[in-house]
């Protein structure tokens, strides 16, 4: 039975891994502290392995870990959430065309870190790591329409600034 908890949980680790680091260096917008933040996750789900029933299942459940980590982070630290950037600048090529999607990416990056905390964990969960509504309520406990209202009406929002800021940079060329 060891074993079949074991090999649950190489399964766990080898389907989520990527997307659990996503998420928290998302979060905490550093290397180093994204990859110790996931090393407690995984710690954590390997020494309760015998809690997992089946692998669709307990995706939730990881990001749960995840997310609760962070916050521990955060507390341990005393820090607050910084409200830089979400994506590292350096994973993207150089060239003409990908500075352009950059420079794009970014303003709407800077439009949602100017968005209340639990919107921008909403849209990090849907976006970056593409967990479905119900995913995310359970995973936050929040309810499935809360989630869905603030995920449309931030969408709306994001939306409305970067088409706004579009039209002032046109006006001020």
């Amino acid at each position: 039975m060891k074993d079949d908890y074991d090999e649950l949980f190489r399964i766990l680790y080898d389907r989520y891994y990527d997307g659990i680091y996503r998420y928290i260096f998302a979060n905490v917008k550093n290397k180093w502290n994204a990859e110790d933040i996931v090393s407690v996750v995984f710690t954590k789900l390997y020494i309760n392995r015998e809690k997992i029933t089946d692998i669709e299942g307990s995706k939730n459940w990881i990001y749960r870990i995840a997310r609760n980590a962070i916050i521990d982070y955060y507390r341990a630290n005393n820090k607050v959430i910084p409200i830089n950037y979400i994506l590292d600048s350096s994973n993207f090529e150089e060239g003409y065309d990908n500075i352009l999607i950059q420079e794009e990416f970014e303003e709407v990056f800077k439009i949602i870190d100017e968005l209340p905390n639990e919107t921008k964990n909403f849209l990090k969960l849907r976006y970056f790591e593409g967990l479905k509504f119900r995913e995310i309520s359970e995973a936050t406990n929040t309810s499935e329409s809360t989630v869905k209202t603030t995920v449309s009406r931030a969408i709306k929002r994001v939306k409305k600034i970067y088409e706004n800021n579009s039209v002032e940079d046109e006006m001020s060329l």
